[in-house]
């Protein structure tokens, strides 16, 4: 349920140090808006063709290397495990850490004891992730999914090449991202993963549901954002449920098209105004979108129609499929079991 961290990790090297490594690039710059004389350099450690090994930045005022700050940034299971198919149990973030503190020695060839416990460092940027096996039914999931519309979120589409086939779809905050994607066709695109064959075949049938969390969310977690304290599975499993809640996912989708809704609503014990009411919001819903249908109504009655379709419907949203989809829950698939049915 972890993927992609980026962390800071308390460490000076001296102008010695930094001329010994085998840099990949350098880049510097200069901020006249706060009358820097000195350039900041930037030195980079990556490996272009290996896309599952850490991306490291020391950055340093040219006049004092020993000021600097390093930045790691790397998925880790695709570190750990060779790719994010596979999700992290309990245990692995122990080896994590381990392991990418005898890798940052290495890289910038300093003793192991100069590099803090990764533990202590700081966290300044997550991505939580689950994976859902849900076989043939995915592209009827993305396909539903892709209508879906969040209050202060830009939603996009990506299609496959050539095709109208929805691969992903992203929520974007100012500050947050939310994405559903085709986990088998995002491994096809990319060029530098190693053992790539073999992980796509492992995420074929593999919906994935990835959040990028906030600043703010990462020191709600913690206000030190202590690595220890932010990089925990129960609390990610929880966020990630709470999105699936929000956004209707855990539901799953019951109806195949507005004239099924509709039917239910006239099949309910309410008066025919109240009917007439819920169908012209389920109708200006599902035809223009949920930011449509806020502007359509007073706050009070947009909560009061939503209020009143959730409870009919047994949904926290409105979405439809071209087949009824099962629920997508984190946390009582932990409990019970590790996929969502598939279709055959």
């Amino acid at each position: 349920m972890l993927d992609t961290v980026k962390i800071g990790v308390s460490l000076a090297l001296s102008k010695r140090e930094v001329e010994a490594i085998q840099w990949t690039r350098t880049n510097s710059s200069i901020d006249v808006n706060k009358n820097q004389t000195a350039p900041t350099i930037f030195k980079i450690l990556e490996d272009k063709e290996n896309s599952s090994l850490p991306f490291i930045r020391y950055t340093y005022k040219e006049d004092d290397p020993s000021s600097g700050w390093l930045k790691v940034e790397v998925s880790i299971p695709k570190f750990i495990c060779g790719s994010n198919v596979y999700e992290l149990e309990d245990g692995d973030i122990e080896t994590f850490y381990k392991v990418l503190r005898k890798y940052i020695s290495a890289r910038l060839r300093i003793p192991l004891k100069r590099v803090p416990s990764i533990s202590q460092c700081t966290v300044e940027k997550l991505h939580i992730c689950k994976n859902f096996r849900v076989g043939k039914l995915k592209k009827f999931y993305l396909k539903a999914l892709s209508s879906h519309t969040k209050a202060k979120y830009q939603l996009r589409q990506y299609h496959s090449l050539g095709s109208n086939n929805i691969e992903s779809i992203e929520w974007k905050a100012k500050k947050r991202k939310i994405k559903m994607y085709d986990k088998e066709a995002e491994i096809a695109q990319q060029r530098s993963y190693p053992g790539k064959s073999r992980h796509q075949q492992k995420a074929i049938g593999l919906l994935r549901y990835e959040i990028e969390l906030s600043d703010n969310e990462i020191r709600k977690i913690s206000p030190t954002r202590r690595a220890a304290d932010v990089l925990r599975m129960d609390i990610a499993a929880k966020i990630l449920q709470k999105g699936l809640e929000d956004s209707g996912f855990n539901k799953g989708i019951k109806y195949t098209s507005l004239q099924q809704i509709i039917d239910k609503i006239n099949q309910a014990n309410l008066s025919s105004r109240t009917k007439n009411s819920l169908i012209t919001f389920v109708t200006r819903w599902l035809v223009s979108g949920e930011d449509e249908c806020v502007n359509s109504y007073t706050p009070s009655n947009f909560w009061k129609n939503k209020s009143q379709i959730k409870k009919l419907l047994g949904v926290n949203e409105l979405l439809i499929a071209d087949t009824v989809l099962p629920p997508l829950q984190v946390i009582e698939k932990q409990k019970k079991t590790a996929s969502v049915p598939s279709k055959q």
